[in-house]
């Protein structure tokens, strides 16, 4: 039996040593294990915590690592699977928002109220992001802490249900990428087509308006992917302009999903624009790009090169500023071009209830997302609706005779 200098009785496994540090030792796995201690009930705390983690499962070799450790592994492996588009919003994300901060405290140590008080501290501090923004970072980190759960580093997700609290509290309503009016997208469809400036942009723009397609299916697309003759656009993979190993360079990949590989039957308009464009790159003889072994896209620069997703925003702002600034009546308001895929699927909504063929029209690979879009614009016409009623409920008139 071993006792220490307070004629303390020491367990198995315990010792002092002449300096009055006192010191355990055990193996594990294989693995020679060794705490240290100044007092005797502060070492058996350890050693409890140490059995604890061995009865969990818990790898200790791990117990230091910080989620930056982990998020350098975990977002290297998404590079495999998910495309570079999303790859590099990921990593752009974590590095913006917490990287430098949450980023650098070890997991074990990093509870549910320091993710709360984070994810806070980013909507409410210098960086002020919305709560929309803060779910699709909540979308990086959960899955982060999942996985360290998975590997026994840690024993509970801390960013589980944050976010749905967080919501719940600030009762933020989400801004919604609201549809052009019917007036809107005449005003702007009007000035863009009555001038010369922006011949062309035009035809990209009613393209946009009469597809739905993302801005990115547009850029890529190519005459191989139109048949005139069945009027069918076929929607298989889309342009990014992207940065890799240093340099930015347009790019072609996969559509967003599998559900984004489609058919578009053309609108007449549609057939017009595209046949227009057609004509117009035949006499301007324009000199077609290769990206990514891709020739004779549909849309090009007046520069005859392929389009960003910034320049047809910054054109798009540009006519809408133009317009205002010529006119003292009507303003347009400032919108996206996303807002143009918004209007089309409005208004495909407010003119048919064939849920399925909306999602396939669209390329939504979850119903929930066309069911949102429909739900919108649906309530819009919910007065419109009524109206249609007068007259028809109550046709005889006999309810108050």
């Amino acid at each position: 039996m071993k006792y220490d200098s307070k004629k303390r009785k020491l367990l198995k496994g315990e010792f002092q040593r002449e300096n009055g540090m006192y010191v355990f030792r055990i193996v594990v796995g294989g693995k020679r294990r060794s705490l240290y201690s100044m007092s005797l009930p502060e070492l058996r705390k350890k050693e409890r915590e140490l059995m604890n983690s061995v009865e969990r499962g818990i790898d200790i070799d791990l117990k230091n690592t910080t989620l930056n450790d982990l998020a350098e592994e975990y977002i290297r492996d998404k590079k495999k699977t998910v495309q570079i588009t999303t790859y590099q919003t990921m990593e752009f994300m974590y590095r913006r928002y917490i990287k430098d901060t949450l980023g650098k405290q070890v997991l074990g140590k990093i509870k549910r109220s320091t993710v709360k008080q984070h994810y806070l501290n980013l909507i409410s501090g210098d960086h002020k992001i919305s709560i929309s923004t803060l779910a699709r970072l909540d979308c990086i980190v959960k899955p982060l802490f999942e996985r360290a759960v998975n590997d026994d580093i840690i024993f509970k997700n801390p960013a589980r249900g944050v976010m749905g609290e967080i919501k719940a509290e600030c009762r933020e309503v989400p801004q919604k990428k609201c549809a052009l009016t019917e007036e809107q997208q005449d005003t702007f469809l009007e000035y863009l087509f009555n001038g010369k400036k922006h011949d062309g942009i035009k035809n990209l723009i009613v393209f946009l308006l009469g597809t739905g397609c993302r801005v990115g299916e547009a850029i890529g697309l190519t005459w191989d992917d139109i048949d005139f003759d069945k009027n069918i656009i076929s929607i298989n993979h889309a342009a990014a302009y992207v940065k890799l190993d240093g340099h930015y360079r347009h790019i072609i990949k996969r559509t967003k999903s599998v559900a984004g590989d489609r058919d578009i039957p053309m609108l007449s308009e549609v057939k017009k624009a595209l046949l227009d464009q057609k004509w117009r790159q035949e006499v301007l003889d324009v000199r077609q790009p290769v990206v990514d072994g891709y020739t004779g896209f549909v849309f090009l620069s007046e520069r005859d090169g392929v389009y960003t997703r910034e320049n047809i925003s910054a054109q798009v702002k540009q006519i809408i500023r133009e317009y205002n600034e010529n006119t003292d009546g009507y303003k347009l308001p400032e919108f996206s071009t996303h807002q143009l895929r918004h209007t089309f699927a409005t208004r495909l909504c407010r003119n048919t209830s064939d849920l399925k063929s909306i999602q396939k029209i669209l390329g939504h690979k979850d119903i929930s997302t066309t069911m949102n879009i429909y739900a919108d614009a649906t309530d819009d016409g919910v007065a419109e609706s009524m109206q249609a009623l007068e007259g028809v409920m109550f046709r005889k008139n006999n309810c108050h005779k």
